[in-house]
């Protein structure tokens, strides 16, 4: 193989995986509460910051997916979502602001979703 034929491949390849990574289905939002009971938020572009009062999901058409991981060894709450320890659960929710109680939260005892 000469070297015009591996870079054409590799062009491919790099191609091929860009193209699956951004058409991977994913939600738009990805909530993970490590062990301990701090949470993690990431959105849809792969971002990831701790767990704030609020938090905005953003996507496109007319619902939004809501994916909750609980690491953790109890149960939590997270505003209107409730999440067994060890397990992993996926919402589907229409735009609005929703809020309640957060088990999760590290300062506070509520947490808000702006839905848009």
């Amino acid at each position: 193989m000469n070297a015009t034929r591996v870079a054409m491949l590799a062009a491919v390849m790099a191609a091929s995986v860009a193209l699956a990574w951004f058409s991977w289905p994913r939600p738009d939002t990805l909530i993970r509460v490590t062990r301990g009971g701090a949470a993690m938020v990431t959105d849809a572009y792969g971002r990831t910051a701790p767990l704030g009062d609020t938090v905005f999901v953003r996507g496109d058409g007319g619902r939004r997916t809501i994916r909750v991981v609980n690491d953790d060894t109890v149960q939590h709450q997270l505003a209107m979502f409730n999440i067994p320890a060890g397990e992993q659960t996926e919402y589907t929710v229409p735009p609005g602001t929703f809020g309640g109680v957060c088990t999760a939260h590290p300062t506070s005892t509520r947490l808000t979703f702006v839905i848009r």
